[in-house]
C-alpha cells in the first residue's frame, strides 16, 4: 500500500491455460441472460497479475468495482493486496505459481496465489490458508462433479468438514453454534472456496449456475467435527487416515434441515422427498449428529456402522409417495430410476441411499439434552465424500504462534 493510499492487489479472477480470461465468456453469458446490469463493468479490468486501485478512497472504490465486476458473493471483501496475499502464503511451501488443477465450467488456473487472493477477500486469517488449499483440492477432485455443481438449478453446495489437530489450532467450531454465525474460521473457509468457485470458475448465479433458489450454505458451509464429544473414531480414518492427521472432507449438500429428536427423527426426514434427487443420483447423504444422541448411541453398543444401518433401514421413501413424486412424473417420465431403487420398490420402500455406508455420519453441534441434528440431502453424481490431509508448512508451530503473538499485539495497542 502506498502512502496515498492506493492499493496494489493481486487480480483473483481467473485465468486459462491457453491466456485466456474467464471474464470474457461470463460478461456474454451474464448479457445474454439479461443480467449485465448486475455486473456492468465485467471483464473490465487491467489483465495483469497485480492492479493499483489508486486515491485516498482506494478501499471504497475497490469494493464497489470488485462488486461491479461480480468478483464479490454481495458481501464486502478484504482487498487482496499484495502484502496480504504474501502473509498468506507464508502459511504454504508450495510455490504461488503452482496449479491445483482447472475449476469448471470456465477452467480458470487455481494457482495457489489465486487461491490465496480469494482467501485474503473472504476474511481468512494467513493461517487458514493450508485448509483453504486442502479443501479446494477436494472440491477439483473429478468425484465432487464441479461442472454439474456450478451449473445446476439445483441448490447443491459443498459442505466442509475438518478434522485433526489443525481444527483445534485454528479455532474451527464444532460444537455450539457450529453452522451459525460467529466462528471466524468457519465463515471465512467456506467462503474462501466459494470466491475460488466463483472467480476461477465463473460460477455466477443466473449466468452460469441456474439454481433455483441458492441456500445460505453457498456462502459458507464449513465446520469441524465434535471430535471432542464423540464416542466414534473420527471422520477422517474413514478415508484411511490417521487419527491424529489434519483433514479436511467435503461432500455436497442440496439443503440444511434442523431435526430435532434421535435417530428416529433424523430417519424420518431421510425417507422424504427431500431425498428425492441424492436417491436420483445414488448420492451420499450427510448426517450431522448431536454428542447427545452420538453417546447415546454408543450407551446402547451402537457404533457408526449400525448408526448407519438404523437410518437406511428406517429412513425409508414410502413407495406410494416415490411412485407419484414430481420426480417420478416429470424428470424420470421418459427413462428409469436407478437399479437400486427399482428393486427396493419391487419389494418395498425406498432407501434414502444405495447403501449404509454410502451415509456420511459427523458429530457435530453442542451436547444439550434437547439434542439438534441435521440432515443434508446429496445431490449429483457420481457419488462423492472426498477427503484430502491438510498440508503443513515447515515451521507450522512457530508460523502460528508469531500470528497469534501478532493478533494479540494489534489488540494491546
Amino acid at each position: 500500500m502506498k502512502d496515498d493510499g492506493s492499493l496494489w492487489i493481486v487480480v483473483p479472477t481467473g485465468q486459462q491455460a491457453a491466456g485466456g480470461w474467464i471474464d470474457d465468456t461470463l460478461k456474454q453469458r451474464a448479457i445474454e441472460q439479461g443480467q449485465g446490469a448486475r455486473v456492468p463493468l465485467a471483464a473490465d479490468f487491467p489483465r495483469q497479475r497485480v492492479e493499483v486501485v489508486r486515491g485516498p478512497s482506494a478501499e471504497a472504490r475497490l469494493q464497489e468495482l470488485f462488486l461491479r465486476r461480480g468478483w464479490s458473493d454481495g458481501l464486502p471483501v478484504v482487498p487482496p493486496t499484495v502484502a496480504r496475499v504474501r502473509e498468506a502464503l507464508a502459511f504454504t511451501d508450495r510455490a504461488p505459481t503452482d496449479v491445483l488443477g482447472e475449476v469448471e465450467p470456465l477452467k480458470g488456473l487455481a494457482t495457489v496465489e489465486k487461491i490465496a487472493a480469494n482467501a485474503v477477500m473472504a476474511g481468512c486469517r494467513p493461517e487458514y490458508l493450508p485448509v483453504v488449499l486442502a479443501a479446494v483440492e477436494c472440491v477439483l477432485d473429478p468425484a465432487f462433479n464441479m461442472r454439474g455443481v456450478q451449473t445446476t438449478d439445483e441448490n447443491v453446495a459443498p459442505l466442509l468438514v475438518v478434522n485433526g489437530p489443525v481444527a483445534r489450532e485454528l479455532a474451527i467450531n464444532g460444537g455450539f453454534g457450529v453452522l451459525g454465525p460467529g466462528w471466524q474460521a468457519n465463515a471465512t473457509i467456506g467462503r474462501a472456496v466459494r470466491l475460488v468457485m466463483n472467480n476461477l470458475g465463473g460460477g455466477w448465479p443466473g449466468a452460469v449456475s441456474f439454481a433455483g433458489l441458492g441456500q445460505p450454505g453457498r456462502y459458507t458451509l464449513c465446520l469441524a467435527e465434535n471430535e471432542a464429544q464423540s464416542p466414534w473414531a473420527p471422520l477422517h480414518t474413514e478415508a484411511g487416515l490417521s487419527a491424529d492427521a489434519s483433514a479436511v472432507t467435503v461432500t455436497r449438500a442440496e439443503s440444511v434441515m434442523n431435526v430435532t429428536g434421535g435417530l428416529a427423527e433424523i430417519a424420518s426426514l431421510m425417507g422424504s422427498a427431500a431425498s428425492g434427487f441424492g436417491i436420483l443420483w445414488s448420492g451420499r447423504p450427510t448426517v450431522l449428529i448431536a454428542p447427545a444422541v452420538a453417546t447415546e448411541c454408543a450407551r446402547r453398543g451402537m457404533g457408526k456402522d449400525e448408526v448407519r444401518r438404523f437410518l437406511w433401514e428406517r429412513g425409508r421413501w414410502r413407495r406410494e409417495d416415490w411412485q407419484n413424486s414430481w420426480l417420478t412424473e416429470r424428470i424420470l417420465a421418459n427413462r428409469p430410476w436407478p437399479d437400486w431403487v427399482q428393486a427396493a420398490a419391487a419389494t418395498g420402500d425406498i432407501p434414502p441411499a444405495r447403501s449404509p455406508d454410502d451415509i456420511v455420519l459427523v458429530v457435530a453441534g453442542g451436547d444439550i439434552p434437547i439434542p439438534q441434528n441435521a440432515y443434508c440431502p446429496s445431490w449429483g453424481f457420481p457419488p462423492a465424500c472426498i477427503t484430502r490431509e491438510v498440508r503443513l508448512p515447515a515451521g507450522w508451530t512457530t508460523l502460528l504462534a508469531d500470528a497469534r503473538e501478532a493478533a494479540a499485539g494489534l489488540v494491546a495497542r
